[in-house]
């Protein structure tokens, strides 16, 4: 019977991937944040004024 060896390898270019994808989700998320939350232009918080108040987002 042959067994299956799993290793993990956390070479450098692994490191450097997983951070790159990390930062990237980072902006994402706070670019979403911005235009959804903070923006204050009116066309964006006509948009977005319902999911504002559904997700208890203060806008006014």
């Amino acid at each position: 019977m042959r067994s299956i060896s799993v290793s993990k390898d956390f070479s450098g270019a692994k490191l450097w991937l997983r951070g790159s994808v990390l930062a990237i989700v980072a902006f994402l998320a706070f670019s979403t944040i911005y235009a959804v939350g903070l923006e204050p232009m009116v066309y964006l918080h006509d948009t977005f004024h319902d999911i504002r108040h559904s997700t208890g987002f203060p806008c006014h």
